[in-house]
C-alpha cells in the first residue's frame, strides 16, 4: 500500500500533533551537561563499544548508556563539535592497537599497509581479485595507490568466489574503514574503494551498499550479483540485478570499466547496470552525474590502456558529498551471496540502518526511500516500507536552528517544529559509523506522534 495514502488517513491525528509542536519559541538549552558526567559517559561508551564489525553490542549495556546520555538532557546550540570530540577522543583511545592482523570468528584477518594517515590523508581500500582458493593482498597493493592516501589492502579471510560481497568480506572491509578513521584519523571525506576482478565486484558492492562512507569507487572488470546468473556476456541475458545497490550511488563518484571480450568477469551485468543508471539519471535531474563507465571492444581480463592510473587520478580529486540535498536509498536486507555455513548464519549480515542523514529502524527488503531537503524543509516518500520507521538526522550546518523544520510525506505535513540538540543523538550517530562528518545532534522521527526531542 502506498505509504503517503496511509498517512493521509491519519492526517487529522497528525494535524493535532503538528499544531502542538509548532507552537511557542524554541526551548532554552541552558549550559548543557556537566563536563565530568559527559567524559565519564564517553569513557564507558568507548570501552563497551565493539572494536570490530565482527562483534556486536551487548544490548543491555548499550541501552543503559543511551539512557544515561538521554538523562544528560539538551545541548546548547553550537556545542556539537565539542561534545562529539569528547566521545571521539575516548573512542580513539580504545581503538584496537594491533597492526596488520585482527581476530575474527573466521580466524585471523590480515592486511597490508602502505603510506601514512593523518587528518589531511585519504584512504584507499584496495580489494584483491581471485576466486575459489586464489587471491593475494599484494596484487591489490601493487595496483591501488594514490598520493596523500593511506593504503589498506585486506587479504580475503576465506578465498571464495565474490569474497568481498560475503558476510565476512563486508564486515572486514567496514572494519578497516572504521579503523582508518579511528586509529589513523584519516579524512572521512576521502575514502576510496578500488579493485579489479573479484576486487572490482567488491568495490561495486561497497559503492552500492555503503556510498555514504565513500568519496569514490573504482570497480574494475567485475560483475554485479544478478539473475539468472552473474556471469553473462550480454546485458540481454540479465533479467534482474541484485536490488539495493544501483539506485544508491546517486551522489557517489565512480569510474568503472570492462573489457567486452572478458571471459573471467563477463561484461553483461556491468552493461545492464549502466543502462539502469541512465534510467535513474533521466528521471532525477542532478543525480548520477559523477558516473564514468568505459567499455573496451576486444579486451580480455586485463587493465585497459592507461588504467588504473587514469581512474585513480580522477577519483583522487573527488570528495564525499556527506550531506546531499537528495537521497535515493533502496534496501537489500540479505544481499547475495547468501551465508554459506552455520558460522556465516550465526554472524549474519550487518544491517544497513543509516544512509547519509537518513536512518531506518527496521529496514524492509526492497523498500525505496527518496528524501529531499531544501533549507529547513524536507520531503520523504517511501515505497515498500513504512515511513514511520525513518528518522532524519540533523545539525545546525543543515538547517537554520532559529527557524522551524518542516517535514512532509508526499503532500502531507507530518512535522513542524524546532528539534532540540541532545547528547543521545550525538552518541547514536557517532556510534553508527565512527564518522565525525556524519555525527548529528538532533532528529525528527517520522511517526504520527513526532515531536521535537
Amino acid at each position: 500500500m502506498n505509504v503517503a495514502r496511509t498517512l493521509l488517513r491519519r492526517a487529522a491525528a497528525v494535524a493535532l500533533v503538528v499544531a502542538a509542536v509548532a507552537a511557542g519559541p524554541a526551548p532554552s538549552h541552558g549550559a548543557g551537561p556537566d563536563r565530568k558526567a559527559l567524559e565519564a559517559l564517553a569513557t564507558a561508551f568507548a570501552k563497551a563499544r565493539p572494536k570490530t564489525k565482527f562483534s556486536a553490542w551487548d544490548p543491555a549495556v548499550r541501552a543503559d548508556l543511551l539512557a544515561k546520555a538521554k538523562a544528560l538532557g539538551p545541548l546548547p546550540e553550537g556545542s556539537l563539535a565539542e561534545v562529539r570530540d569528547v566521545f571521539w577522543r575516548a573512542m580513539r583511545k580504545e581503538a584496537p592497537k594491533t597492526d596488520g592482523t585482527l581476530d575474527t570468528p573466521y580466524g585471523p584477518a590480515t592486511w597490508l599497509t602502505k603510506g601514512k594517515g593523518g587528518p589531511k590523508a585519504g584512504l584507499v581500500l584496495g580489494l584483491h581479485g581471485g576466486g575459489e582458493g586464489a587471491g593475494s593482498a599484494s596484487e591489490a597493493a601493487g595496483a591501488w595507490t594514490m598520493p596523500g592516501c593511506l593504503g589498506l589492502y585486506p587479504q580475503g579471510i576465506r578465498l571464495v568466489h565474490d569474497t568481498w560481497n560475503t558476510v565476512h568480506g563486508e564486515r572486514f572491509a567496514l572494519t578497516l574503514i572504521e579503523r582508518a578513521k579511528l586509529r589513523d584519523e584519516i579524512d572521512p571525506d576521502r575514502v576510496y574503494a578500488c579493485g579489479f576482478s573479484m576486487g572490482g565486484t567488491g568495490s561495486w558492492f561497497l559503492a552500492g551498499r555503503h556510498p555514504d562512507l565513500l568519496a569514490g569507487a573504482i570497480p574494475g572488470a567485475g560483475v554485479l550479483m544478478a539473475a539468472p546468473k552473474s556471469q553473462v556476456a550480454t546485458k540481454e541475458e540479465v533479467t534482474e540485478l541484485q536490488h539495493g545497490f544501483v539506485p544508491n550511488v546517486r551522489n557517489l563518484a565512480m569510474s568503472w570499466f570492462i573489457g567486452l571480450a572478458d571471459r573471467n568477469c563477463m561484461p553483461g551485468t556491468f552493461l545492464y547496470a549502466w543502462d539502469r543508471l541512465q534510467e535513474w539519471k533521466a528521471k532525477d535531474p542532478g543525480g548520477y552525474e559523477l558516473q564514468r563507465f568505459a567499455t573496451y571492444p576486444g579486451l580480455a581480463h586485463t587493465f585497459p590502456p592507461g588504467e588504473p592510473a587514469k581512474s585513480l587520478d580522477w577519483i583522487g580529486k573527488q570528495r564525499r558529498n556527506a550531506l546531499p540535498d537528495r537521497l535515493v536509498w533502496e534496501q537489500a536486507e540479505a544481499p547475495f551471496p547468501q551465508p554459506e555455513d552455520d558460522l556465516d548464519r550465526t554472524v549474519g549480515r550487518l544491517g544497513k540502518t543509516d544512509f547519509y542523514w537518513l536512518h531506518c529502524d527496521r529496514p524492509a527488503d526492497r523498500a525505496l526511500a527518496v528524501a529531499q531537503r531544501k533549507g529547513n524543509e524536507f520531503e520523504l516518500t517511501v515505497t515498500g516500507g513504512d515511513v514511520r520507521d525513518y528518522t532524519i538526522w540533523l545539525h545546525s550546518g543543515m538547517v537554520d536552528p532559529a527557524q522551524e523544520v518542516v517535514v512532509r510525506v508526499g503532500p502531507t505535513e507530518v512535522y513542524r517544529g524546532r528539534p532540540t540538540p541532545d547528547v543521545v543523538t550525538v552518541l547514536e550517530t557517532l556510534d553508527a559509523r565512527a564518522d565525525r562528518t556524519l555525527t548529528f545532534d538532533r532528529r525528527v522521527r517520522l511517526e504520527p506522534e513526532a515531536s521535537p526531542r
